[in-house]
């Protein structure tokens, strides 16, 4: 499954095939593959029927920004009883830096100029 989560619109729909569910709201945990830092979400019912389940998903203000783009462990709880478990791929826009630090040697490079020496083996 993949969740596209846009910081200008931070609630998210999806269906799942767990059908008839009783309760309003479902746990909707993930867990990161790099940190295994879990992030507990309410995952509200908007239908359910004999096939499957809609359920919307608000994320946190800023979790777009926050360069949370990758693969999860999810699972949707109802108080310990995990009802579903599986991979979800979470896509945010704008999403943020990668942490990535510009190199800079301290030495202006763009003007040095080499002499090339060619001598051919005959």
């Amino acid at each position: 499954m993949t969740l596209y989560v846009n910081e200008a619109n931070l609630i998210v729909q999806f269906a799942t095939n767990l059908p008839n569910l009783t309760n309003p709201t479902y746990g909707f945990v993930i867990t990161s593959q790099y940190s295994h830092q879990p992030l507990v979400l309410t995952a509200t019912v908007l239908e359910t029927n004999d096939r499957y389940t809609l359920l919307s998903i608000p994320f946190p203000t800023g979790f777009g920004d926050s360069h949370k783009n990758g693969f999860y462990y999810y699972d949707i709880v109802d108080d310990e009883t995990v009802l579903e478990a599986g991979l979800v791929k979470i896509t945010t826009e704008p999403g943020g830096g990668n942490g990535a630090v510009a190199y800079e040697a301290g030495v202006i490079t763009d003007e040095r100029v080499s002499d090339v020496f060619f001598r051919p083996n005959y």
